[in-house]
């Protein structure tokens, strides 16, 4: 089959819904390559290997939308699906925040985020890294039980954007990566425990033998929980179980909900809602990373914002159309799911910034308190600011780490639990589209056992 030139189809589709009746048309269009296999116990437990493609257009006629998509790239059927797309938005209520958006092309900078490697590694030696990886995992220590699994991913994608304002970009990104999942223990003191590499070139990938080390420690560690009694004390959140906080913090930002007036951030704009400890950005920008685009979901090219300044919130999450709803200037920042999906406000690549203290001196002066390893869901209510959420990690005494604990919550207050973070950490890695530091609140209740 030749090669599609996405370029020239992608105009030609934009001209078509102007000719037929669009007043305004967005095309997306998308081809994914990618493979994933998933080990257990030595054995292929699945193996997939697809190539996708597709075609998402949107057209507006007076404010009025319509949306469709499709995998079939004939000729004929992208031509039907054009003219029921442009049919569609004459039936449909008109709304005077809708269109495309007020930008048009803008030069965007080469992020370096496709390697053209991946697509040379042979699948073999991918299916022989995720065997790799559990095979050391279970035979680092004697503890090590028993295996979730372990994999190995990749994808090559073209992701391309056209409207009728002018914008025309293609970009080819990669990812690949690998993890592990194991077992420590047996009977009714089992932990798991789990690690993975992701980036976006393969020879940047860390070595086998590092994941499958951290995987283990992270297991054992666990291993022989206590429980503790139900008090307020210092929580130390662990820089990869903060980004499960962040995220509910994230989905209070929604500029729409801001609008609806159902989110507890509503009034809090330039106002001080966290430690002056605490800075947020959305940079995706970086290159090379697995979480940076040079142009989001609506063709608007990437930059660094900041959402939290110092405790002080500086702007709520926009696309085009809620920002418009909504009244407001902004700079807006907008995620697509591929070509099936809708542009949408969201954060692309936010780092909580680093602080200037070792992850040591966080607990130096904690007489007594709790080290979070894990946290099941984000906890914030979103509409409320109410937080409660379970997690596992480990009890504090006099400074040091004492021993595991599981089956515990935390509960409070969003806000407060912002407004009293005392420590900020400098230990920082960035591994996704959402990275945080580990850092110190002053006081959450814990919930243990009661009596």
């Amino acid at each position: 089959m030749a090669k599609m030139d996405f370029k020239t189809l992608g105009e030609d589709i934009i001209a078509k819904a102007k000719k037929w009746g669009a007043e305004e048309a967005e095309a997306a269009l998308e081809n994914v390559k990618s493979f994933s296999v998933s080990i257990r116990k030595g054995e292929i437990e699945s193996l997939q290997k697809s190539v996708s493609q597709g075609l998402g257009l949107r057209v507006f006629i007076n404010k009025q939308f319509g949306f469709a998509y499709t995998s079939d790239l004939s000729p004929a059927s992208i031509e039907e699906m054009i003219k029921k797309t442009i049919e569609l938005a004459r039936i449909t209520e008109s709304k005077p925040w809708q269109g495309l958006p007020d930008f048009g092309p803008q030069p965007f900078a080469n992020l370096d985020i496709y390697d053209p490697e991946v697509a040379k590694v042979p699948d073999e030696k991918k299916i022989a890294t995720a065997r790799e990886v559990e095979k050391i995992a279970l035979s680092l220590d004697k503890k090590i039980t028993n295996s979730y699994g372990a994999g190995f991913s990749n994808s090559e994608s073209e992701a391309c954007l056209f409207n009728s304002k002018g914008i025309s970009y293609v970009l080819k990104a990669t990812e690949c990566g690998f993890n592990v999942s194991i077992i420590a223990g047996e009977g009714n003191n089992m932990q798991g425990g789990g690690w993975s590499s992701f980036k976006r070139f393969y020879k940047e990938l860390n070595s086998i033998e590092a994941v499958a080390k951290i995987a283990v420690k992270r297991a054992i560690d666990q291993l022989g929980p206590k429980p503790v009694a139900t008090k307020k004390v210092p929580v130390i959140f662990d820089r990869y179980a903060a980004p499960s906080f962040w995220a509910g913090i994230l989905g209070a930002l929604n500029g729409d909900a801001v609008f609806r007036k159902s989110t507890f951030m509503t009034n809090s704009l330039d106002k001080e809602i966290a430690s002056p400890m605490v800075t947020v950005v959305d940079d995706p920008t970086i290159p090379r990373f697995v979480g940076s685009f040079p142009f989001d979901g609506e063709g608007n090219v990437t930059r660094r914002n900041v959402l939290i300044d110092k405790g002080v919130l500086k702007m709520f999450l926009y696309d085009s159309q809620t920002a418009r709803k909504a009244g407001v200037k902004v700079n807006t920042m907008a995620n697509r799911g591929g070509y099936r999906s809708l542009p949408s406000a969201s954060y692309l690549n936010v780092i909580v910034q680093n602080g200037k203290d070792s992850f040591n001196s966080l607990l130096k002066g904690v007489k007594e308190g709790l080290y979070v390893m894990g946290l099941r869901g984000s906890g914030t209510d979103v509409t409320t600011g109410a937080f409660s959420v379970g997690c596992s990690g480990f009890w504090i005494e006099n400074g040091a780490i004492a021993f595991p604990v599981d089956g515990v919550t935390l509960g409070g207050t969003t806000l407060e639990i912002l407004k009293g973070i005392d420590k900020v950490a400098n230990d920082l890695d960035m591994r996704s589209s959402l990275n945080s530091p580990s850092f110190r609140v002053k006081e959450i209740i814990v919930g243990g056992r009661k009596g």
